[in-house]
């Protein structure tokens, strides 16, 4: 791909689409409804310390602070979401709760056994050193402390022809990074962790009513105005949704979940 294609609506990763051409928010697989089952296997309450690892925006951190009243704090590479997340949570009135962090999910910027969990969503594939953030995210949670995954998964593996479609048709290029559901779970036990837990589940793509509880109203609106007006955006939005139909064989995501090894050095 040539370098001035990276950044349009036909070219650019599928992360980078949904966020800066179309404008959606919650891009992990599964969105909220996966969020929530996420919080709830990390059992999660109002005197449980989290850190939450990518956290983009600070969507989920935000919503921890204010539906459990726990204490949080976001770290993100990314400059620019991260403050966008400290505007968000000075807004919603949780910035006494939650505080937000630039720095790297392969150098974590805390001190072992800081957190009693640690979750991320959608992250493992954009790194490439998956074994050592998964390391760093053990190291900083507090023996016995939970650490939870919510992460694309492949069903099966994928043969070679799939995989240039994914590059080559739908522009998922962090998606070559995916594993298999024993792949990721292999990873996981090579980590000190403990009973580890696997929830399966189906890919599917955004559907409207999904969208509005999710978006919100306001945002779900100005989604549909850019699908109905932006010839391009509605386009790569039909071709996305129409390769997750023909491969749900193949895609998938988990929500995986373990407790740190006491015995873990």
């Amino acid at each position: 791909m040539r370098p001035d294609e990276c950044c349009t609506v036909e070219k650019c990763d599928i992360f980078e689409f949904m966020t800066k051409h179309v404008g959606m928010t919650i891009l992990h697989p599964g969105g909220f409804h996966a969020t929530r089952r996420l919080i709830e296997k990390c059992h999660i309450d109002k005197n449980t310390y989290v850190v939450d690892i990518a956290c983009g925006k600070g969507t989920t951190s935000i919503y921890l602070a204010e539906n459990y009243g726990c204490k949080v704090v976001g770290i993100d590479i990314s400059e620019e979401l991260i403050l966008d997340a400290k505007t968000l949570a000075k807004r919603k009135g949780v910035e006494h709760l939650v505080n937000f962090y630039v720095g790297d999910a392969l150098d974590l910027p805390f001190s072992d056994n800081t957190f009693d969990v640690a979750i991320s969503q959608a992250m493992l594939v954009l790194v490439n050193d998956k074994k050592k953030s998964i390391e760093e995210s053990v190291r900083v949670v507090k023996s016995n402390g939970y650490i939870g995954w919510l992460e694309l998964s492949w069903k099966k593996e994928p043969d070679s022809q799939f995989l240039r479609d994914i590059s080559d048709v739908i522009c998922a290029y962090c998606m070559t990074n995916v594993e298999t559901f024993s792949g990721w779970e292999e990873l996981f036990k090579d980590s000190r962790v403990k009973e580890l837990q696997t929830e399966k589940f189906d890919m599917q793509f955004s559907a409207m009513d999904k969208m509005f509880k999710e978006e919100g109203f306001a945002n779900t609106i100005r989604i549909m105005m850019k699908y109905l007006f932006n010839s391009d955006i509605r386009k790569r939005m039909i071709q996305l949704e129409k390769f997750f139909k023909e491969h749900q064989d193949v895609c998938g995501y988990g929500i995986f979940t373990a407790k740190k090894d006491v015995d873990g050095v």
